[in-house]
């Protein structure tokens, strides 16, 4: 990553409430070919190995607070 850049936002989870006091969950994440594009050569790896997990992780918690949020609105 370039020295200018300080942050890289590579994957983020939210949950959020609007204000129109409605619930919900954000997940987003840098697109893993887009790596190349930005990262040095000697942290291409690394970063994409974050990323795999990250996406394995956090997918699962995204998709269980969906369910959730979505049960509390019909219950």
């Amino acid at each position: 990553m370039s020295k200018k850049n300080l942050e890289a936002n590579l994957i983020s989870f939210k949950v959020l409430l609007t204000r129109d006091n409605k619930i919900v969950t954000e997940f987003s994440m840098l697109p893993e070919k887009e790596v190349d594009n930005i990262f040095d050569l000697d942290e291409r790896d690394v970063i994409k190995a974050v990323l795999r997990s990250g996406k394995y992780k956090m997918s699962g918690l995204h998709e269980y607070f969906k369910r959730e949020l979505q049960a509390l609105k019909l219950g």
